[in-house]
């Protein structure tokens, strides 16, 4: 099992609500230190639980704890201890790059005379030089990102949340936003990243909360969910097509089929518990197929958030 870390966000039966419509349905979540990811379809409650963390909403029962306090914080012990990087456009169009970094770490909570100082090391840090100094409404996507990376680390929080932070970048501004965030959570500090992007959260996190439909389905380190499957193999096989629909029926009987997809002229199939390749063999003489390729497989982010929702059901074609 992954090393045992004291939780800096905890979420405990969580009820909310907006009118009749329930957002969070006793959602309980620990958050350890270093980077988390929240994954979820649309609507499942991932920007609800952010906004229960940064205390825009009150929930109908249930609580949230956010760096020890089990008495909950004010509004402005949360604005110096959390820092936040929307997803939607929420930037000033008038104010330059810098203005609004400044203007962000003042409400945040910091004095005048850091504001400067830390505000040009945020933008530093988050890869915009002389940018800064022009008008928000000339930015493209991808700097409008490093400015709301900029303001959210400015005041030097303790606990970061990013909603959808590679939003709208090109891949090479996606790898450097992946890189930075990698960089923040290697300095004790508490990241909460919420995405639907799941190679991404792959890439970066230590720890993964699956939330559907208001409640928290799957939570755990990543390595300990990567390696929570043994005996699993991937295979390349090669034949007709009725051949090959026979062959998988065959391994259903026998193994569990995690998935299957069609691969130029082959079929790839990623099987679960396969502590004897014996039959795979046999199977594979008797429909005339060819068997290309056979090795031990890992499984991946995306395959364990399949399994959470379909119960170990096969999404093949």
């Amino acid at each position: 099992m992954g090393d045992v870390v004291k939780p800096r966000i905890v979420a405990d039966e969580l009820l909310v609500k907006y009118g009749r419509t329930t957002a969070l349905d006793s959602f309980s979540a620990a958050i350890p230190e270093g980077i988390s990811g929240l994954l979820g379809p649309n609507g499942a409650g991932k920007s609800t639980f952010i906004k229960s963390i940064l205390g825009l909403i009150e929930p109908v029962s249930g609580k949230i704890s956010v760096a020890d306090s089990e008495d909950g914080l004010s509004r402005l012990a949360r604005r110096e201890l959390i820092g936040y990087m929307p997803e939607h456009r929420c930037l000033i169009e008038d104010m330059k790059g810098f203005e609004l970094v400044s203007y962000m770490s003042r409400l945040s909570g910091l004095p005048r005379e850091d504001a400067v100082e830390r505000s040009h090391a945020a933008l530093d840090f988050a890869g915009l030089d002389e940018e800064r100094y022009r008008e928000i409404s000339s930015y493209s996507t991808g700097m409008r990102q490093r400015v709301k990376l900029a303001q959210c680390i400015v005041h030097d929080p303790e606990i970061m949340l990013l909603d959808e932070p590679t939003t709208g970048m090109d891949p090479d501004g996606k790898e450097e936003m992946l890189s930075l965030i990698k960089k923040i959570g290697g300095s004790e500090k508490t990241v909460l990243i919420s995405s639907h992007i799941l190679h991404e959260v792959e890439q970066v996190s230590d720890y993964v909360v699956i939330i559907n439909e208001g409640r928290s389905i799957e939570s755990g380190y990543m390595k300990d969910m990567m390696e929570s499957e043994e005996n699993r193999y991937k295979l390349k096989v090669r034949g007709q097509e009725k051949a090959l629909e026979k062959f998988v029926k065959d391994l259903r009987k026998e193994w569990e089929v995690v998935r299957t997809e069609d691969e130029k002229d082959q079929l790839v199939v990623i099987l679960a518990g396969l502590k004897s390749t014996k039959n795979i063999f046999q199977s594979v003489d008797r429909y005339d197929l060819q068997l290309r390729y056979m090795r031990p497989d890992v499984m991946t982010l995306e395959d364990f958030f399949l399994r959470s929702f379909s119960g170990g059901e096969d999404h093949g074609d």
